[in-house]
């Protein structure tokens, strides 16, 4: 009976051990346009990853990539065979199949909070959206031209949609504000927030031109064929459970995040 006793106990510290040396999942944080590199956004990727630890019970542990060129992007999911990751909603929707992306959560993004985003066109308050041709439209994300005119603004006459950065968003509102040039900005509901509640005298130039369609906010997807499928359930009770830890509210907050839900659909 001792010896079975000992086995026993010999098998669970072996296991034990093994889990604690098990190596880190694999996450990507990919948003086409998004601001900062790797080394900016460090800070806020290991306070994510301690927050996962501390929701999982320590099961799960994270090294969390960061990327905004979709080409990097695509890249780093053939070759580093991630395990999963927060990606756009639009490149979820373009992308994702091919990749085999699974959605196992659903980000609370600020500031609805509530699984959704919207996105709003920006002109000056004597424009107008032209009725048909092409338009061009700049601002922080890159967002492709097949997700604006189907998911967004489905309800508009039929436009030719070209959408790029810019590198200074603000700048270019201040500029359409002034009326010193023409131009239309796209922006998500938390970018429109911060610019309509400045008190500067350019953003009374300002009008929303258009309100898209409410649209998912970006998933937190995994790649079933990277990791195991025990793992998936874990990861995503982990996630949902982030949402009710304090210590996790700052880090969150800075990712414009609330927390996370079950997906909807």
């Amino acid at each position: 009976m001792k010896s079975i006793v000992l086995k026993i106990i010999a098998t669970a510290i072996f296991f034990c051990s093994a889990s604690a040396n098990a190596a880190p999942l694999k996450l990507i944080f990919l948003f086409p346009g998004g601001q900062g590199d790797q080394q900016q956004a460090q800070s806020f990727l290991d306070g994510f990853s301690e927050a996962l630890k501390r929701a999982s019970d320590a099961k799960i542990q994270a090294e969390i990539s960061y990327l905004s060129d979709p080409q990097q992007g695509a890249q780093f999911i053939q070759a580093q065979k991630p395990a999963g990751g927060i990606m756009s909603q639009d490149l979820f929707l373009t992308k994702g199949p091919a990749w085999q992306a699974k959605v196992i959560a659903q980000t609370l993004q600020l500031p609805s909070a509530d699984g959704s985003n919207q996105y709003f066109l920006i002109g000056n308050k004597s424009d107008a959206l032209p009725a048909s041709g092409a338009v061009t439209v700049s601002g922080p994300q890159i967002l492709e031209p097949s997700f604006v005119q189907k998911e967004l603004f489905p309800n508009l006459p039929p436009l030719q949609w070209q959408v790029q950065r810019s590198a200074n968003p603000v700048g270019e509102l201040r500029a359409i504000g002034m009326g010193e040039k023409t131009g239309l900005i796209l922006l998500d509901q938390y970018e429109w927030m911060n610019i309509s509640r400045l008190k500067a005298a350019w953003v009374a130039g300002l009008k929303v031109l258009a309100e898209s369609k409410k649209v998912n906010s970006a998933p937190f997807v995994v790649f079933p064929q990277n990791l195991p499928a025990e793992t998936i359930p874990l990861l995503q009770e982990a996630l949902i459970k982030m949402s009710q830890d304090p210590l996790a509210a700052e880090t969150l907050g800075n990712l414009r995040l609330k927390g996370f839900k079950k997906p909807s659909s």
